[in-house]
């Protein structure tokens, strides 16, 4: 039987964290009849155990747990969660992003808007009013993509936004499906999130943030807890140069971005900054892999930077 809505959660073994945010997820999903799916991403299985002990009584409708054979990262454990999901909805969160009450009415009723792909709460930093996560620009400028933060207006209607945050978004769940989830290329983490709304953006849909509705998010979860920072950076950056080299589309911004790598790679060489070599040489290995990704989005019927321009936040 569907339901409207499924959270999915994808987790590791940080049980306090889990204990301190599920609840006030689990009574906003029950003011909509909504379930919450666990995805246990330990590869133990520790937290099937652990959620029946901590969550006595809750029935199979409101709470199920969804073990992994291995630890796949955040994509893939939403993806195993959203395809066991009843909801006609899909909520990703992070175990780390505390929600606030009332949040989810308004993310559902952004989301009836048919243009609309997806849908973001405002996201408060430690939740943080003047630090929102969720309110950021996507420039490309000279050859090199960036995220930069916006100050939010006082208006509460929702707006566009390049981008929802990977670990509070709200989508349809069949579309989520049909597209096959996050692009692996980007695995195990880090602007999948980014490439996903991308992609809605060039095909004429929208990416808005609903200012109404408010989480906070502690960054405690499953990538910083368990990852080195070095290893964490080093993903970041890769996967950046892959976002381009999957999206640009047009020969003076290629041309610019090519510059900028071969004068970042000779400034980096001469300063002794090797770590950035390592992450140029990091996304050369998956050039291949890039160029099948490039190749699966095809022409769009808007460009790159075009997308960009109509993403902005106002």
């Amino acid at each position: 039987m569907s339901v409207p809505i499924s959270a999915v959660v994808p987790a590791l073994a940080d049980m306090a964290l889990l204990e301190a945010n599920l609840p006030s997820l689990l009574r906003e999903l029950d003011g909509v009849g909504g379930e919450l799916v666990l995805v246990d991403d330990t590869g133990t299985g520790i937290l099937a155990g652990w959620a029946k002990e901590t969550f006595a009584g809750l029935s199979a409708d409101r709470l199920r747990v969804v073990s992994r054979s291995d630890n796949g990262g955040f994509g893939r454990a939403l993806l195993d969660g959203a395809r066991i999901a009843r909801g006609e909805l899909l909520l990703a969160m992070n175990p780390d992003v505390r929600v606030r009450e009332g949040f989810l009415a308004p993310l559902i009723h952004a989301i009836e808007d048919p243009e609309v792909f997806a849908v973001s709460p405002r996201v408060l930093l430690n939740g943080d009013e003047a630090q929102p996560e969720s309110h950021n620009a996507l420039r490309l400028e000279d050859g090199r993509l960036r995220a930069v933060p916006r100050e939010p207006g006082s208006s509460t209607d929702p707006g566009p936004i390049p981008f929802a945050i990977g670990g509070a978004f709200l989508v349809r769940r069949a579309e989520f499906l049909s597209g096959g989830g996050f692009d692996p290329l980007f695995a195990p983490f880090y602007w999948e999130d980014v490439d996903l709304c991308l992609c809605a953006w060039r095909k004429g849909r929208r990416v808005e943030e609903v200012p109404s509705s408010v989480v906070e998010h502690h960054h405690r979860g499953t990538i910083g807890s368990a990852v080195p920072e070095d290893l964490v950076l080093a993903a970041i950056e890769k996967n950046r140069h892959l976002l381009l080299w999957k999206h640009l589309d047009e020969g003076e911004a290629a041309r610019d971005h090519l510059t900028s790598l071969w004068r970042d790679a000779l400034d980096a060489s001469m300063a002794g900054r090797r770590e950035e070599l390592v992450w140029l040489a990091l996304a050369l290995q998956e050039l291949p892999h890039a160029t099948d990704s490039r190749a699966a989005l095809g022409a769009q019927p808007i460009g790159l930077q075009a997308a960009l321009r109509m993403s902005e936040p106002g």
